[in-house]
């Protein structure tokens, strides 16, 4: 998957430069926004059970229930010709529904979710026709903070930068753009989870569709 995604940005930016000497060069600066739909998949196999300082069993479970979390910023948008290159910085927010149950215990079952900011910097490659544009390109992940509600016993450790990618589709009318997204980690999110005294290995990469708003400004 890796190797296709280089290779197809790496052939984008091969044919841009052929272009770029026939066609004109247009530059532009803009701000969006839009909402996340994130979940992980196959949450059903993410399930640990562990020790409890006081010698009762825990369980946790990541939920496949989606996530509606929102993102804006600001993006510039290179043309050369129909190609277009197009970095972004954007404030991102998503999350994780979860749930704790401890079987040998008094407490029940209780859900929470966990939820996360992002700075995302993602830098697309692709072809413009008419009004329409398709393009992928990479996407880093820095965490800025997480939160939730607290958990006796429990704690998650989460990796602060990832790195994934984007393949995106959509409408450009005037400076209106509307795209629809896809981002998939190729670093896992999560490190490792502590339930009380046992720790568990931890691989979660978030997936998410998105849809964006952006306006050209200059």
């Amino acid at each position: 998957m890796k190797k296709i995604i280089w290779m197809t940005i790496a052939a984008v930016c091969i044919l841009a430069v052929t272009q770029s000497y026939a066609s004109g060069i247009g530059i532009g600066i803009g701000i969006r926004g839009g909402l996340n739909f994130s979940s992980v998949p196959s949450a059903d196999d993410f399930s640990f059970i562990g020790t409890k300082t006081d010698g009762g069993l825990v369980n946790l479970e990541l939920l496949p229930d989606s996530y509606t979390g929102f993102h804006f910023g600001v993006f510039g948008r290179l043309m050369l010709g129909n190609i277009f290159f197009q970095p972004e910085l954007l404030y991102t927010e998503t999350g994780q529904k979860m749930a704790v149950n401890e079987p040998s215990g008094t407490g029940g079952t209780s859900e929470f979710t966990q939820e996360f900011s992002h700075l995302k910097i993602p830098l697309h490659a692709g072809i413009q026709f008419g009004p329409i544009h398709v393009g992928i390109g990479p996407v880093a992940s820095i965490l800025l903070d997480n939160t939730r509600e607290h958990i006796e016993n429990l704690s998650i450790n989460y990796n602060t930068a990832t790195i994934g990618y984007q393949a995106i589709a959509g409408l450009k009318f005037g400076n209106l753009m509307l795209d629809f997204r896809f981002e998939d980690n190729l670093s896992k999110f999560g490190d490792s989870v502590v339930i009380g005294n046992e720790q568990f290995e931890f691989d979660s990469r978030q997936r998410s569709y998105i849809i964006s708003l952006g306006i050209l400004v200059f």
